[in-house]
């Protein structure tokens, strides 16, 4: 496939994510995504205190504010507000012949685009659907640099993760996992930017941007740090010193020592430093970095054993989650037989990349298979 096609076939994935994106925001009722009501009313405080809220009232000020405070500022071209949220009294969460699965009361009022409050929520609807488009691109960019040897393999992960029902779904809502999804991806890829070029840093200059607005957008995104520090040390695995073994690999790793810690450095060090000022904020004020005191205040907390059972649960919830349920909490299914078709896609992928793991013989596939592992 030339340069051209590929080129065309990434827009028509990229315009179809963005527009089916959209779709999923016009016509889902406002707030009726996982938390979305939570997260509109962080971006309403900051939009109109114009500062970050301290304690558990705003119970989503537990994550860092980019996300919402960009929400926030592309919502100010409209009147942010939450006074059209009236909560449904009849919610149910099992489904039956007149259940009501949604947790407010939505009017003729909230069609798209709306007036004042109702369109500052689309307003934020699109900047994630912008967010989770640049995933998309990003998801192509980061499969080109992780198997090179397979380009086709980009536009298939790209078109994969942009027509997921889920990311859709998610993507279309008010929630900073779109700021996550995004900055993450970018960080992998520059990640793989850096092993591809022994270890170098300038490769992958965007990585430090990515994981330092990634932890000021969502705390998780914190296990992606190991992660690029892993490519980097592999990168200077892979550096020619005339022995391919184990040992060679260790003499590599010594031998260069200096280009992997210079990297690391210039990656991890500027990445702290964008992140500093919510650290320290929260260690002032809760007493530790990552403001877990807050955050107990705000969920459920475990309060009994784990048995295997409650793993098969989370694992079950994973899988239909990630492919598929909707509604606040994830009440409304996808049809019983869609979800077997999806399993059986997915265990056959599974089966494929561990043949192809098996059967590879250069280092390249097995490294790219090992960090995104």
């Amino acid at each position: 496939m030339n340069h051209r096609s590929t080129l065309l076939l990434l827009s028509a994935i990229l315009v179809g994510h963005l527009l089916l994106a959209l779709g999923y925001s016009a016509l889902n009722p406002l707030g009726e995504a996982p938390d979305e009501a939570d997260h509109w009313a962080y971006i309403v405080y900051l939009a109109k205190e114009r500062a970050l809220p301290v304690g558990p009232k705003v119970t989503q000020s537990k994550h860092p504010p980019l996300y919402h405070a960009t929400a926030a500022l592309v919502a100010s071209f409209a009147e942010p507000a939450n006074n059209f949220l009236r909560s449904n009294p009849d919610v149910d969460f099992v489904p039956h012949p007149e259940w009501s699965p949604n947790f407010f009361i939505h009017g003729p009022e909230e069609a798209w685009p709306g007036v004042d409050g109702i369109r500052a929520f689309y307003l934020a609807r699109l900047w994630s659907v912008l967010l989770s488009t640049m995933t998309v691109g990003a998801g192509y960019a980061l499969t080109r640099l992780a198997f090179p040897a397979l380009p086709h393999l980009a536009l298939v992960t790209a078109a994969v993760l942009a027509f997921v029902p889920e990311f859709l779904f998610i993507s279309s809502a008010v929630s900073n996992d779109n700021a996550a999804a995004f900055f993450g991806t970018a960080a992998l890829w520059g990640a793989f930017a850096h092993l591809r070029n022994g270890g170098r840093f300038r490769p992958g200059w965007w990585t430090p941007l990515a994981l330092g607005f990634g932890l000021l957008s969502k705390t998780s995104t914190l296990a992606l740090w190991p992660v690029v520090g892993l490519a980097i040390v592999l990168g200077v695995v892979g550096e020619p010193v005339g022995d391919s073994s184990l040992r060679g690999k260790a003499l590599a790793i010594v031998s260069h020592w200096r280009r992997w810690v210079r990297t690391g450095l210039a990656v991890f060090v500027p990445a702290l430093l964008i992140a500093s000022p919510w650290l320290i904020r929260n260690w002032q004020l809760y007493g530790d970095p990552l403001g877990m005191a807050l955050t107990r205040q705000t969920i459920d907390l475990r309060t009994t054993p784990w048995h295997w059972a409650d793993t098969r649960w989370l694992f079950t919830g994973w899988f239909y989650s990630f492919w598929g349920k909707f509604g606040g909490v994830g009440q409304i299914a996808l049809p019983a037989w869609i979800y077997l078709l999806l399993l059986s896609l997915t265990l056959l992928s599974a089966i494929g990349v561990i043949r192809f793991a098996v059967k590879a013989d250069a280092r390249v596939v097995r490294s790219a298979i090992l960090v995104l592992g």
